[in-house]
């Protein structure tokens, strides 16, 4: 493919994005400018054979851009890359950043993708949500998903359940780490050292997510199986629903999904006027 690629933040995102575009032959290595005011980022990309700068006012030519940057730096970055032509695709994973916010910031027709994948994008393991906006074409949509693909499964969402997606996707590997820690911790009280708890903890839960990925059977039925009526599993089981596990897990969600409202509430005050006024509006 002989259009260009602009990442713009070579963090944990927006480096699997570049492996994914070069994974697939989308782009080859010096079709891909990385934008990163890390010298240490930027040196990580030149290893890739990619094109690397930290003035963003390069980057307008881009056939493609990929904003990889955290939210709250959106206002200035989109001032200094200044208006961009409709026929560039833009495809973000910032949190909170709609897809309307980003055509006020650049160009009122722009092509945008707006999309959350999660940590597991760096093993090609991630589930991805995404959103296009209407003026992307099925060509735009089926490169978009080849990009995507290369990071693990899509799925496409409506753009105001993005919040409710990030919740539960998006964090999603944080809740299980966080498990993860705690059965550890206890597991070393129940009196095994550390090297041993881990890889217990570890193996089952490698094991148990592999059999909940092939879907064959439902989360329900797979506790059952494990959960014998008076056995070791339901005395633990017991204590989870004593101490309301289902409804810490939905207020946690609840609560991720509210923050990720704010941000988005913010973000849309925050986005500039100047770029977009420059097309005439």
């Amino acid at each position: 493919m002989s259009d260009s690629l602009a990442v713009i933040g070579f963090g944990s995102m927006g480096s699997a994005l570049v492996a994914g575009a070069l994974r697939s032959n989308l782009f080859s290595p010096t079709s891909i400018l990385v934008l990163d005011p890390d010298p240490l980022a930027r040196l990580r990309a030149a290893a890739l054979g990619c094109t690397v700068t930290d003035d963003p006012s390069t980057l307008s030519n881009a056939s493609w851009i990929a904003l990889a940057v955290k939210p709250q730096t959106f206002p200035e970055l989109a001032l200094n890359i200044g208006a961009l032509q409709p026929n560039t695709l833009v495809v973000s994973v910032m949190a909170g950043v709609s897809i309307a916010r980003l055509q006020e910031a650049f160009c009122d027709d722009l092509r945008c993708v707006r999309c959350m994948p999660n940590i597991a994008a760096q093993i090609g393991l991630a589930v991805t949500t995404y959103t296009c906006s209407n003026q992307c074409s099925d060509s735009d949509r089926d490169l978009v998903l080849r990009l995507l693909g290369t990071m693990g499964t899509t799925v496409e969402i409506a753009e105001n359940m993005f919040d409710a997606a990030t919740a539960t996707s998006g964090s999603g590997p944080a809740y299980l780490f966080m498990l993860a820690e705690s059965m550890i911790e206890s597991a070393m009280r129940l009196g095994f050292d550390r090297p041993t708890a881990d890889r217990l903890v570890r193996q089952a839960l490698l094991g148990a997510a592999t059999l909940l990925a092939r879907g064959e059977r439902t989360p329900s039925d797979l506790r059952a199986m494990v959960t014998s009526q008076g056995g070791t599993t339901s005395a633990a089981m017991a204590i989870f629903e004593t101490h309301g596990f289902h409804t810490m897990m939905h207020d946690a969600l609840c609560a991720a999904r509210d923050r990720g409202r704010e941000l988005s509430a913010a973000a849309a005050k925050q986005v500039p006027q100047t770029a977009g006024a420059s097309t005439g509006k």
